[in-house]
Parts: structure tokens; C-alpha cells; sequence
């Protein structure tokens, strides 16, 4: 069995399958921890599944696991399942959770920035054949205070770990190299040896200057960018796909202080409406992979 990419064991087209973060529809509807009455987990995934999202993805505890796992059972959505691991034996624990939990894909973020390159190459290979032995799929994501926060260190990954796979949340490369989408800034290029190893997507946008911002109905340049890269990766995972290859992609759209905020704290940009503009915008760029 492979686990280079999430195989849901059909003889279906590979496909895109949308999901939502439940870290993202926290503090939802807008301004709901201004005005009171957030949403209930069986709200948010009754949401999800009305919009057509397929899962959500979740950060879990033993308090919390039993309870959304039902809900989202209830709701028919798939779990995706994140996690930190600063040594082994926290992919280990993450990973027995997946199996208890039946989760479908897991998603580390590697360490911090200040480990060695060592140490965190340790961490994803042992890592993944601990997952990989259990059935379970594992892959990186590129992020913000881990060891995968600029595309130096992650290429640098990838020649210690060249069979690595990559959750792309390609807003921290655009906010920590300062891209803006601009030709001359070879966004792409310096990108594309990690763009290659992509098996799932988180989608959140960011401008080169903030990592998070409001895109209105796709039209922005720094959405029109993203499309680009969403694009690029995508064509390079339907090369190689086979049957029953799902490519994930996630909206994840964080609260404050992710969010930007007027100075008494209300966000101005609603993120539950923004968070469908994204899965139209995946789905836009999967069908421009298709003929890239």
C-alpha cells in the first residue's frame, strides 16, 4: 500500500474532496464572542455539510475526542486529525488516536524552527512509518514556528526526506518571503520541489503582508496568486494519481487574532461566507490543473 496520497480504497476518478477546520469556524457566526451565541459543534458541521463541505479537520484530546467524533459521525463528515510533534513518541500518541477515532489522514507540523534538521528528519521518518504501519497517512505542513516555516529549511527537508509529503499552507511561505504575486518574484519556481510532494491543501490566503485576508469573491490579485499555486500543485498530484486518490483541501480561516479586527476586537471580514468563496476557489484551480 502507498500512502503518497489519501486512497479511499474505491475504483472512483481521483478526485477533490473540500473540508472545514473546526479551529476555523470557532468564534462563528461573525462576532458571535461580541454579540454572544456561537454556534454549536452540531451547528457548525450541519453547516459544513449543507455547504458541501465532506470533513472537518481537528485538533483532539481524550476530553474532547468521544463528542466530536459522534457529531461529526452525525453529520456524516470525514476527521482529519492535526498535531504538533516535537519528538516520536508524539506521532505515536497522535497516531493511536487516529486508529481508535477511524480517522482518514493526519497532518504534523514539525517541531519549531530552532530544532535541527536532524532531529526533525527523525521525527517525519519515523513518524511516518509509524503511521504508515498503523494504515494511517502522515504528512507535513508547511507553517509558522515550526521547522517548515521558509522554503530554505523545507527544501532542506525534503533532501533529508526525499519520499516526504506536504500539507501545504502556502499563506506562511507568502507572508514570511513577502510575496505578493508579482512575475519577477519566482514564487513558484522556489516553491516547486515542494509544490511536487503535495497531498493536501490548507486554504487560507494571505496578501504578502498579513497571513490572512478577506478576498471578496475570488477577484483579488493575492486570490488570483494562490489560484496559481493551488493550480501548480494540484497538476503535479493528478500526474501520478490513481484510482480512489483523494486530494484533501481545507479551509482554514482563523479567529482573531488570526483575523483582522476593528480596535474593539470585531472581525469586519465574515468567515464562514469566505470560507465557501475558498472551496470554490479549489475547485476552480482543480479544474485548471486538469488541463495545465
Amino acid at each position: 500500500m502507498k500512502f503518497d496520497r489519501y486512497n479511499d480504497g474505491s475504483q472512483n476518478a481521483p478526485r477533490l474532496r473540500v473540508g472545514q477546520t473546526l479551529w476555523g469556524m470557532s468564534a462563528l457566526p461573525l462576532n458571535s464572542v461580541k454579540d454572544g451565541g456561537e454556534w454549536t459543534n452540531d451547528e457548525k458541521f450541519a453547516r459544513c455539510r449543507e455547504a458541501g463541505f465532506e470533513s472537518v479537520e481537528c485538533w483532539l484530546s481524550d476530553e474532547n475526542e468521544a463528542e466530536i467524533k459522534a457529531t461529526l459521525d452525525k453529520h456524516d463528515l470525514k476527521l482529519i486529525l492535526g498535531h504538533r510533534p516535537f519528538k516520536v513518541q508524539d506521532v505515536q500518541d497522535t497516531v493511536d488516536r487516529a486508529v481508535r477515532l477511524g480517522v482518514d489522514l493526519a497532518f504534523a507540523q514539525p517541531a519549531s524552527a530552532y530544532h535541527s534538521l536532524e532531529e526533525v528528519a527523525a521525527i517525519c521518518t519515523q513518524g511516518r512509518k509509524i503511521a504508515n504501519d498503523a494504515g494511517v497517512y502522515l504528512f507535513v505542513e508547511t507553517h509558522r514556528n515550526n521547522f517548515t516555516e521558509t522554503i530554505r529549511q523545507t527544501r532542506e527537508l525534503i533532501a533529508a526526506v526525499p519520499d516526504i509529503r506536504i500539507t501545504a499552507d502556502l499563506s506562511h511561505f507568502a507572508v514570511v518571503g513577502e510575496f505578493y504575486g508579482w512575475e519577477d518574484e519566482d514564487a513558484i519556481g522556489k516553491m516547486d520541489s515542494i509544490l511536487q510532494r503535495v497531498s493536501h491543501i490548507h486554504g487560507r490566503i494571505s496578501n504578502g503582508e498579513a497571513v490572512q485576508v478577506d478576498v471578496g469573491q475570488g477577484e483579488t490579485q493575492a486570490a488570483r496568486f494562490f489560484v496559481q499555486l493551488w493550480t501548480r500543485a494540484m497538476k503535479y498530484w493528478r500526474a501520478d494519481a490513481g484510482p480512489g486518490d483523494v486530494l484533501q483541501f481545507s479551509s482554514e480561516l482563523g479567529p482573531p487574532a488570526y483575523a483582522i479586527t476593528t480596535p474593539d476586537g470585531r472581525e469586519f471580514s465574515d468567515r464562514w461566507e469566505q470560507g465557501i468563496v475558498l472551496k470554490k476557489l479549489a475547485e476552480e484551480a482543480w479544474d485548471a490543473a486538469a488541463t495545465a
